[in-house]
């Protein structure tokens, strides 16, 4: 597995997952070649492709400040795949000299998002985009939020197709601790690439469908942390494969039952 160079990928894109449900965002699906991640925007879609236009012009005024906050979350996502890999080849730490390898397509992205920025807010800051890298590194170090990335990633690379949908991208995330129900709930809308080999443009946007009610959800487990390791990540899909409306006490019953059979017998 160490030696696999689907890793810094993994992490990669992990990292871009990540981000972009702490921004309020989904992933419809996850994938480590082809286009990528596939992220939901929902009501943001005509704002996010107001961002790579380039032009705030062709923003309503209205509508300026909310696609200015759009830009700033875009950029979080574009630079958090390559922190999330530098923070796992640093070993779970900030690295001391922040040179960074940032892919074609992403920086291609970055500096439009900051054109925008710098268009459209008076005083913009030059180093806008180092703070994001900061802040980024910041968040990383919060366990919650590294133990989703590195969960996410491990899950990715035990799949023998490299992917994920969204179902197991959410529920992952849930093992983490990570709230993803506020973001689930937005309206379906088009997907935008975000992946290591993505378009160099957004889709277009399309008309959205109305919202759709959301029947209530309840809250996620409280869950510990050091107990979740790729093992049991994978115990859990392989039983979700085989019944696929298990309650969250349910699976971890299950799971402790079947690691106690295994402490009794061994490999007899």
């Amino acid at each position: 597995m160490e030696n696999n160079p689907l890793i810094p990928v993994a992490y990669h894109e992990a990292g871009r997952v990540m981000f972009a449900y702490l921004a309020g965002y989904t992933c419809d699906s996850m994938e480590l070649a082809g286009g990528g991640s596939k992220l939901n925007s929902g009501h943001d879609i005509a704002l996010v492709q107001a961002v790579f236009s380039g032009n705030p012009l062709s923003v309503p005024a209205d509508q300026i400040n909310r696609t200015v906050e759009v830009a700033k979350k875009l950029m979080s996502i574009e630079c958090a795949g390559t922190c999330a890999r530098l923070f796992y080849e640093n070993g779970g730490s900030i690295p001391g000299e922040l040179d960074l390898d940032i892919p074609a397509q992403n920086f291609k992205n970055i500096e439009k998002i900051q054109a925008y920025l710098q268009k459209a807010v008076l005083d913009h800051p030059d180093d806008f985009i180092m703070q994001t890298i900061v802040s980024i590194f910041k968040k990383l170090k919060d366990p919650s939020t590294w133990n989703g990335v590195q969960l996410l990633a491990t899950k990715i690379l035990a799949e023998e197709t490299n992917s994920l949908t969204r179902f197991y991208i959410e529920d992952t995330l849930m093992l983490a601790g990570i709230n993803v129900r506020r973001a689930a709930s937005m309206a379906s809308a088009p997907t935008f690439s975000v992946g290591v080999t993505e378009d160099e443009t957004p889709r277009p946007a399309t008309q959205q469908a109305k919202a759709a009610p959301v029947a209530p959800q309840p809250k996620a487990s409280t869950i510990d942390l050091d107990s979740i390791t790729p093992l049991y990540v994978m115990q859990r899909d392989f039983l979700k494969r085989i019944k696929k409306d298990w309650r969250d006490n349910e699976l971890d019953e299950a799971i402790a039952y079947i690691n106690d059979l295994h402490k009794k017998y061994g490999d007899n």
